[in-house]
């Protein structure tokens, strides 16, 4: 399916404007049946949304938004998107019915990041989960599957949540309800969402999707401006009916088969590449994309905005070829989110190296960037405010490059492996310029409607008007 001429037809376009004229917020009531008989929620249907001319989607994660991990430098990369997986629940309501503990340590300091990233005009995404014991049970762990019985006590918490911290000074418009939840229940706390069963053939996925449908009304109701992403998708692997530790590859699957596909607005996953000493970092294309994009349309749910919201190139071992190959991916990766219609891309992380050292800074000395902070804060003052044009035509094997128009400007972003000489073509009156990954500047000049370059692993620019 041609995702980019469905976004982008007339029809299209005039139907989604008078459909969000006419009706900011849209609901249906939908019958719901748990074990405990048939119930009626109102399922509110996210507004359709697509990746726009000018839109910003570099975004980053951080441990903490603050001075001491980085602000300063963050606020100066062009990014706009951040990212926190903070707000336990457990943090707010450790005993049932006893109602909410805002003033606990963690929730005060989150409450700060909340009100500098509103501040700064940044679209801060916070993810909920840690549930308590008490909404956990049979399991003792704060990433296990909420008890059926207490989802409308979660719905209580998140509709909370959204009143409080959706408005001044917090201004939180983007919550994502767990995170990875299609991971395997660990026997420890987590970070991760562990809703994941291995011997249930959707993994977990339709708990949490019928969980998902008792929550975002709640949410909703509360503030119907929000927009409610899914945990990000591990999704490390596709459906195989012979898998034989579960079926990861459907838990989405099992969020739509119990009809909770418009109980979230955003599709959120997450894509890593490994470095491994080749040069082919990662493929054009990403699996996953298609393959969420196939189950929505098999399943009948309108194309969601999807932000990828997890994504870096791993270092497993650190080495300065490895470094560098993480500044060249940076430009890549995001590159490609506008061939791939993003919403957002997020780098995971900015301010610590504890997944396999991707940090963009030195987190022992915040004031000091690597390579890969330049690449991204360079990739942000060329792509940032564009419109996607399309790929980069008539190349030699081996090329791959994409067209944006910027203003009055066109910019071209370019690699290749092999290293080669190309000639990318201009108006014959046009005046370029060109750079490096970095933003050093490169000698390239019009020759009478061409610019040759010289294309290598490492991303360069090229911009005319």
């Amino acid at each position: 399916m041609n995702y980019n001429n469905l976004l982008r037809s007339t029809g299209f376009i005039i139907i989604c404007t008078l459909l969000l004229s006419l009706l900011p917020v849209i609901h249906v009531q939908s019958q719901a049946t748990d074990q405990t008989g048939a119930a009626t929620h109102t399922i509110y249907l996210p507004v359709i949304h697509y990746q726009l001319p000018g839109e910003q989607i570099f975004g980053i994660e951080m441990k903490q938004i603050a001075p001491e991990t980085g602000l300063d430098l963050v606020l100066t990369s062009g990014t706009k998107w951040i990212r926190r997986n903070a707000l336990l629940w457990k943090d707010v309501e450790p005993t049932e019915g006893a109602g909410y503990i805002w003033d606990h340590s963690r929730i005060k300091s989150l409450e700060q990041e909340m009100i500098r990233a509103s501040q700064n005009n940044l679209k801060l995404i916070v993810i909920v989960r840690g549930s308590p014991s008490w909404a956990t049970q049979p399991y003792d762990v704060d990433c296990a599957p909420i008890n059926r019985a207490k989802y409308d006590a979660f719905a209580r918490f998140m509709a909370a949540v959204v009143a409080r911290y959706s408005r001044p000074p917090y201004n939180v418009t983007y919550w994502e309800i767990g995170n990875e939840p299609d991971a395997y229940l660990f026997p420890h706390d987590s970070p991760m969402g562990c809703w994941g069963i291995v011997d249930d053939p959707y993994y977990g996925g339709r708990a949490y999707g019928e969980m998902l449908k008792r929550v975002a009304p709640a949410m909703k109701a509360a503030n119907p401006e929000i927009k409610i992403l899914n945990g990000g998708l591990l999704l490390d692997r596709p459906y195989t009916p012979g898998d034989t530790d579960g079926h990861p590859g459907r838990f989405m699957e099992g969020v739509f088969r119990v009809g909770a596909g418009n109980a979230f607005d955003i599709m959120s996953f997450h894509t890593y590449a490994e470095y491994d000493g080749r040069p082919e970092l990662v493929s054009v294309d990403d699996w996953r994309i298609t393959y969420l994009r196939d189950m929505m349309q098999d399943y009948g749910i309108p194309l969601k905005p999807m932000i990828r919201t997890e994504s870096a190139l791993l270092c497993r071992t650190v080495t300065p070829e490895c470094r560098w190959a993480q500044a060249d991916y940076v430009g890549m990766a995001f590159a490609r989110s506008f061939k791939d219609e993003l919403l957002a891309n997020i780098w995971y992380v900015y301010d610590n190296d504890s997944y396999h050292n991707t940090a963009l800074i030195e987190p022992g000395d915040v004031f000091r960037p690597r390579q890969a902070y330049y690449a991204f804060r360079h990739a942000a003052s060329m792509l940032n405010h564009v419109e996607y044009l399309g790929p980069l035509s008539d190349q030699p094997a081996g090329v791959e490059g994409y067209r944006f128009k910027r203003g009055s400007e066109t910019v071209v972003i370019v690699w290749s492996i092999p290293w080669q000489s190309i000639a990318i073509p201009v108006p014959p009156g046009a005046t370029v310029r060109c750079t490096d990954r970095d933003g050093g500047a490169l000698a390239c000049s019009n020759d009478s409607g061409n610019v040759r370059v010289f294309a290598q692993r490492s991303p360069i620019y090229v911009v005319w008007r």
